[in-house]
């Protein structure tokens, strides 16, 4: 196993930030409301869990899933012990966005076991959503409890990214204005219930207004 104690530099950051607009865009776009420090640890978490989501996007064999998620777990008990983070890109900003914010291993731990039991039950109804939106409000806002409610809007969202048509149509929510770096993005729901696939234009204005008003 290869480890190194060298912090990522900004070409990293950048790389996995370019990265991340690829593989998970609606995210990418609430992080862009952050304060640069903050939007790096969401970029972090998001890029960790981008790595788990494509599990199922790189093998389908059940064997070799399960050596991708124990190899992020390890990866968290090395940092968990102190260790100097392994030699890749995402564990080392992993380690930057834990030493700095409210999340810990086991956090992300649980992370990696929603999206494992997804994986294996190739339900993706099961995808950790819901605790990745709490992981992202608990960095840009860790004082705030948000309304019950968000995990039925976080529903709602994922289900309109698969192409799935909502079971209920959610209402409108207004969150607090600090939360609105990690969620902004679930405004997007309302594009994805009329079009599967709307415009990258079409996003960011739909992310603006809900900056804006805090409205999603």
């Amino acid at each position: 196993m290869t480890i190194s104690s060298t912090p990522p530099g900004p070409e990293i950051w950048a790389n996995i930030d370019r990265r991340l607009r690829t593989g998970d865009e609606d995210r990418w776009l609430s992080s862009r409301y952050a304060q640069a420090d903050v939007r790096r640890d969401l970029i972090a978490l998001y890029a960790f869990c981008w790595e788990l989501a494509r599990v199922r996007l790189i093998v389908t064999e059940p064997t070799l899933g399960a050596i991708r998620f124990q190899w992020w777990r390890d990866a968290l008990a090395e940092l968990e012990d102190g260790r100097p983070p392994r030699a890749h890109d995402v564990v080392s900003v992993v380690a930057v966005m834990l030493d700095r914010s409210s999340l810990n291993t086991a956090d992300l731990v649980s992370i990696i076991v929603g999206y494992e039991t997804a994986f294996e039950q190739k339900v993706r109804t099961l995808e950790p959503e819901a605790a990745i939106a709490g992981a992202a409000v608990r960095i840009v806002a860790p004082s705030v409890d948000l309304n019950p409610e968000i995990d039925g809007l976080v529903s709602e969202f994922a289900a309109g990214r698969r192409g799935e048509p909502p079971v209920e149509r959610g209402h409108i929510l207004r969150l607090p204005s600090d939360t609105l770096p990690a969620l902004a993005h679930l405004r997007l729901r309302h594009l994805y219930a009329r079009k599967a696939s709307p415009g990258p234009l079409s996003k960011r204005l739909s992310v603006f207004k809900a900056v804006l008003s805090g409205k999603v």
